[in-house]
């Protein structure tokens, strides 16, 4: 499972109250829907101020009525103080949101399988959440509770897997050329977003940081990163890894060609990160016969085994393995009081897991 941490909520404001244009089957006739614009990962709280804030009238709405939809599906809601049918002051409203990745991009490229990623959007990094109420007495989407003591003894689990993601999005690659000039309507080969080119005898330096609390026992860490190719020609990538600039060392030498879009993956020792929690990785493009361009990087990811030292944390996402009982077993270390758990492996479904606490322990 995955467990959405969640901790403290961000506050989001309504721009504008928009009608749909398109006639999707979650739109109702007569119902008001208020847009709500999502860019960063998150359980996001609306209070009733909020709401009234945005032009919703709160006086003639029942709260379990209320829904949230994202992409045409109905989103799971929390809603505080729905039971007397009244947005009192004091109630509120949270969800868990995500912003605008690149999944919908695939349908521009021809073959689909030629987009290079999907963590980043060709036009927005901003998603659109839009709430509304139902005019008939039918209950919205609610997320579900889920509390059960481990009877069973399962076992403690030591790590989870965490993730540190760099997507570059300062230049755009027009891919795949025809007779090196001309280029297809569809979206093809290489094309998007992506970071600087390099040219022959060029490099550049990426440092991830916020590689901590790590559970080295448990594994070693991963590399994974996507070049992209940015001519029609052959090239070389060199690529050197270390706990900063001065201590690098040649991971690997690549070769490709045209404007291919190669994702590599690769072991790392836990001496390539640094004492201090970071990771730098330089990108070499050696000297060339030709000044054209080569190769630039879209994506750098590091993933790793980290404890559940929940010191200091506000919000964390926590990604388990798979086992065979189906479930898992934790124990957040040094958490906060008031800190909250939700199982977000599903997006339209979310679960609130039910915790103890004891001596700053929370199971």
């Amino acid at each position: 499972m995955r467990f959405g941490f969640r901790l403290l909520c961000f506050l989001v404001g309504f721009p504008f109250l928009g009608y749909a244009q398109y006639s999707n089957d979650w739109i109702r006739t007569g119902q008001a829907y208020y847009r709500i614009p999502i860019a960063k990962k998150g359980v996001y709280r609306l209070t009733t101020s909020d709401l009234q804030s945005a032009g919703v009238p709160i006086g003639s709405i029942d709260p379990r009525r209320i829904q949230i939809f994202h992409r045409g599906q109905e989103q799971s809601i929390f809603v505080q103080g729905q039971a007397d049918a009244s947005l009192d002051a004091g109630d509120y409203l949270e969800f868990y949101a995500v912003g605008n990745d690149g999944s919908l991009d695939k349908d521009l490229y021809k073959p689909s399988t030629s987009q290079p990623h999907t963590y980043y959007n060709l036009y927005s990094d901003t998603a659109a959440y839009f709430l509304t109420w139902q005019l008939s007495a039918t209950q919205g989407k609610r997320i579900a509770n889920f509390s059960e003591v481990n009877v069973t003894n399962i076992p403690k689990e030591i790590f989870h897997t965490d993730e540190r993601l760099f997507v570059n999005n300062n230049q755009y690659s027009g891919g795949n050329k025809v007779d090196d000039v001309v280029q297809y309507t569809h979206f093809d080969v290489g094309e998007g977003w992506t970071g600087t080119a390099l040219q022959g005898g060029q490099s550049v330096d990426y440092t991830l940081d916020l590689i901590t609390q790590t559970v080295q026992p448990s594994g070693d860490p991963q590399l994974e990163l996507l070049l992209v190719g940015r001519d029609q020609i052959a090239h070389t990538a060199e690529i050197y890894v270390g706990a900063n600039a001065g201590s690098l060392r040649l991971l690997d030498t690549h070769s490709f060609s045209g404007f291919t879009a190669e994702k590599l993956s690769y072991s790392l020792l836990w001496s390539d990160i640094g004492a201090d929690g970071r990771f730098t990785i330089r990108l070499t493009a050696p000297a060339a016969g030709t000044n054209r361009f080569q190769f630039s990087t879209s994506y750098i990811k590091i993933s790793f085994p980290q404890s559940f030292n929940a010191s200091g944390v506000t919000e964390k996402n926590y990604f388990l393995s798979s086992n065979p009982a189906n479930k898992s077993y934790v124990e957040f270390d040094n958490a906060a009081a008031n800190l909250r758990v939700w199982d977000v492996t599903d997006q339209l479904n979310s679960v609130s897991i039910g915790t103890t606490s004891a001596a700053s322990i929370l199971k």
